[in-house]
């Protein structure tokens, strides 16, 4: 995601503002709690403050699928409408989360003052909601390559041109990249080692955290 979030322009004296008309509630989740089921009306908008987190989606035979992965500044809830009722969607927490709740119904109404904070919010939503779609576009492509290597290898590039580095870090675990781009975990861990022992790619952990290379030809 960029580093745009639906704060962004709006001073603190202007978000206090705000949030006397928004009523927000904060709340603490920790790893592997679930922060947020959506039904047919959740008419809640959720802000990650801090930590880490993930869409998920479980269809109508019990196939976890990874959605989207949430980051600090990310938006999820009422604004994004998800297809198939019948499918469960959630999002849950990869770390201890600092999470912010507004009602929807407070963000898109006018205020009586009409201030210019609130024009900048919905605004600010209005952009993060093109960005949103962006990424969700970037996870299709990755989705339609035929093999796990192609796969694979789709996502590390779009990482590396993200983030402009030689090691680019892997933003969740290893299980959670096969459900990611779909594959079953032993297939993509044994195209892994075959795509090391290949030269294609490159790994290094550094302080518990993964990184991976391109190798450049």
């Amino acid at each position: 995601m960029s580093s745009l979030s639906i704060f962004s322009g709006i001073t603190d004296q202007e978000k206090e503002h705000m949030f006397h008309c928004f009523s927000p509630v904060t709340k603490v989740f920790f790893e592997g709690e679930t922060i947020m089921s959506y039904a047919h009306e959740i008419d809640k908008v959720g802000i990650l403050l801090s930590g880490r987190a993930h869409l998920s989606c479980i269809d109508y035979e019990g196939r976890h699928s990874i959605l989207e992965q949430l980051e600090k500044n990310d938006i999820f809830g009422e604004v994004f409408t998800l297809p198939l009722e019948d499918f469960q969607y959630f999002v849950a927490a990869d770390s201890a989360c600092d999470v912010l709740f507004i009602d929807y119904s407070q963000i898109i109404k006018r205020c009586s003052n009409a201030c210019a904070e609130h024009s900048r919010l919905v605004n600010n939503l209005l952009q993060m909601t093109a960005s949103k779609a962006q990424s969700m576009a970037l996870h299709i492509n990755i989705l339609s390559r035929r093999t796990t290597r192609q796969k694979l290898l789709t996502y590390f590039e779009i990482n590396a041109l993200k983030t402009k580095e030689k090691y680019f870090p892997l933003p969740m675990s290893l299980s959670a990249l096969a459900d990611y781009i779909s594959v079953d975990r032993s297939s993509m861990m044994r195209e892994l080692r075959k795509m090391k022992e290949e030269g294609l790619i490159e790994d290094k952990t550094v302080d518990g955290k993964r990184y991976f290379c391109l190798a450049r030809g």
